[in-house]
C-alpha cells in the first residue's frame, strides 16, 4: 500500500467513522430527551469522565543513534455533553547519545466523539495543535493534526481494552504516520485508574518505530 493511498484511506476511514459516531450520539441524545437522567458510571474506561493524566512513554528509534526517545505526556479530558468529550494534551520527550540530543513537544485539544452501544464504545477523535523539536544545532515547529478511531471494550467491572487507530500529520515537517495500537485501563477506585499501552508507529519515509506508555488517570 502506497502513501498516499494509506493517507487517503485513514481519512476517509476516520470521517466515516465520525459520521456514524454522530448519528448514533443524535439518537441516543433525542431518547434521552424524554428519558430520566443516567446515572454517572464509574466503571471500567475513560470516555465520558473527567480526568487528568500523567503517562510515561518510552519509543524504540530504529533509525539511532539515539536508540530511545523517553519522555511524559500529561492530559485533560472534560465531558461536554452526552457522547462528547474534550481533550487537551501535552508531551515532552528527548533522546540522547553523546554528542546528539533531540527534543520533541507537542501541544494539542480537540474533540472526542463517542456512543455507547451493548458491545463496546466505538469512537473518532479530531485533535489540532503544535509540535516543537530540537536538535543536531537545530530548531523548528509545525501545525500538526490528529484524526482518529477506536472502541474501548469493558471487558471486565473494571478492566477496559481500547484498540485504537490514529493519522499524525504535521504539516511543517512534511511528516506523516499512522499509529496503530491498544491501551489498557484499570479502575482501581473512584478517583484513580491506571494505563498501560502498546503502540506501532508507521512513520512514513522514515523506519517503523514502537512506542510503550504507562500512566495514571486522577476522575473528577
Amino acid at each position: 500500500m502506497n502513501d498516499t493511498f494509506r493517507t487517503k484511506y485513514l481519512i476517509l476511514a476516520a470521517a466515516a467513522s465520525l459520521g456514524l459516531a454522530l448519528s448514533a450520539s443524535a439518537q441516543t441524545a433525542a431518547a434521552a430527551t424524554s428519558a430520566p437522567a443516567p446515572v454517572v458510571d464509574h466503571g471500567a474506561g475513560l470516555l465520558g469522565s473527567g480526568y487528568t493524566a500523567v503517562t510515561f512513554r518510552y519509543t524504540d528509534l530504529d533509525d539511532g543513534p539515539p536508540s530511545a526517545l523517553r519522555g511524559v505526556a500529561v492530559e485533560f479530558n472534560q465531558p461536554l455533553q452526552a457522547g462528547y468529550d474534550f481533550k487537551l494534551g501535552y508531551s515532552w520527550a528527548r533522546a540522547s547519545a553523546d554528542p546528539i540530543r533531540l527534543t520533541d513537544q507537542d501541544l494539542n485539544a480537540g474533540v472526542v466523539a463517542y456512543t455507547n452501544l451493548d458491545w463496546g464504545r466505538p469512537f473518532v477523535q479530531a485533535l489540532a495543535g503544535w509540535e516543537w523539536q530540537r536538535g543536531r544545532g537545530a530548531s523548528d515547529s509545525s501545525f500538526a493534526y490528529t484524526l482518529g478511531t477506536g472502541v474501548e471494550f469493558a471487558v471486565a467491572p473494571a478492566l477496559a481494552l481500547t484498540p485504537y487507530l490514529n493519522f499524525v500529520r504535521a504539516t511543517g515537517f512534511n511528516r506523516s504516520e499512522a499509529d496503530y495500537g491498544v491501551k489498557a485501563t484499570y479502575r482501581v477506585n473512584r478517583q484513580w485508574s491506571a494505563s498501560v499501552g502498546w503502540e506501532y508507529n508507521d512513520v512514513m519515509h522514515h523506519k517503523d518505530r514502537q512506542t510503550y506508555t504507562i500512566g495514571v488517570n486522577y476522575h473528577f
